[in-house]
This record gives structure tokens, sequence and C-alpha cells, in this order.
């Protein structure tokens, strides 16, 4: 919980780092090959099941809800703006999360879409048991990062498979000179996408 998980933010920058380069990757000459209609953009929605290691003695399990709106250019990702909701809760604590920042995404063979986070917001953490009679709960800024893959498996659904780690600095507290928490996991989920404004592609 404490300093000793400083190595904690080097995986998820490497996890980010892995996904965004994967995206990059994809060739500019796919979106060249598709033709026929493309979208310009689109609005989807989330929920998910989401299990973490809450980074104080236990595991959490709750919910994830969320939503994007994604522009499409002649690149090879897809740039988004995202809005997510976090509730989870175990043995020790509840914890709330809001927060909002950047997706990419670039799809591959045209099914599997790969992409990256890089979110900021706030969180609450609920003590089950408080540590000191006073002090039942605690609340900070929070940024996140993550990614995951969605897999077309209906019109305009999506299966969600993801990874996201939490950067939360509760500073002092009753018991630690600096309360830190980088809780960290994965949601499982489906996507409802609505695609709007399609224009015709090139060959």
């Amino acid at each position: 919980m404490q300093a000793a998980t400083s190595r904690k933010p080097r995986q998820a920058l490497l996890m980010l780092s892995f996904f965004l380069l994967a995206a990059l990757s994809a060739p500019v000459a796919r979106a060249q090959r598709q033709g026929t209609v493309t979208k310009s953009a689109e609005i989807s929605a989330f929920a998910g099941f989401t299990n973490i290691d809450s980074d104080y003695g236990d595991r959490n399990s709750g919910f994830t809800l969320g939503a994007d709106y994604t522009r499409f250019f002649h690149f090879p990702v897809a740039p988004s703006f995202e809005v997510r909701a976090n509730h989870t809760s175990g043995m020790s604590l509840t914890e709330e999360s809001i927060l909002f920042g950047l997706r990419f995404e670039a799809p591959i063979h045209r099914y599997f879409h790969p992409y990256g986070t890089a979110l900021i917001g706030g969180t609450k953490i609920i003590f089950k048991v408080p540590p000191y009679p006073t002090y039942t709960y605690d609340q900070t800024s929070a940024y996140s990062l993550g990614g995951g893959i969605d897999i077309d498996v209906a019109r305009n659904f999506r299966a969600k498979f993801e990874y996201q780690q939490q950067f939360e600095d509760f500073g002092p507290n009753y018991l630690h000179d600096d309360f830190t928490l980088t809780p960290h996991g994965f949601t499982a989920g489906v996507v409802y996408r609505i695609p709007f404004k399609a224009r015709q592609g090139y060959k």
C-alpha cells in the first residue's frame, strides 16, 4: 500500500504502452482496403463485472458502467472521450470512482478492437471496519491507466475484456504518513454501439 508499490505504476504504464503500440502498428492501408461504407463517429455504452485487488488486503468485486464518444479518421488509431463509473466492494472496504479521459482504439481484422485508456477523476473508499472510530471513509483524486479489447459478437454489440490500474494518494491519516492505494484488476462486459453519419469510404 505504500512506496513499495512503486513498481505497479511502471507495470501499468508498460501495459498501456503495449496496447498503444499494437494500435499504431495496424497499417493505414487497412482503412483504404475496406471501402464500402465507413463511420464518421459513434457513441457506445458499456457495462461489466469488475474484480480487483483492492490493495487493502483483499479482493473487491462489483460493476463498471461507462460511455464513449469516438471519432473516426483515416488513421489507424481512433480517439474517444470516455466517462466511466466503478463500484466495487469486499470484506474490508467499498470503493466508488468516477473517471473521464481519453481512449485510443485500432481495429484488427475488423472484428477485434484493442485499446488503451488514460483517465482521471475522483474516488471514495468506505471502510467496513473503520481503522479509527471517526475515520469511516476517505476520498481523493485518482487517475487510471489500462487497456483491453472489444470483440464484435453481433450487430452493434461487442464483448469487452480489459485491465485497469488506479492510483490514489489519500495523503496522511491516523495510521500512515502517506496513505496510497493502487487497486488493479479486470472487467468483463458488453458494449452497445450507435454508429452515425455514415459516409462512403475509399478503395
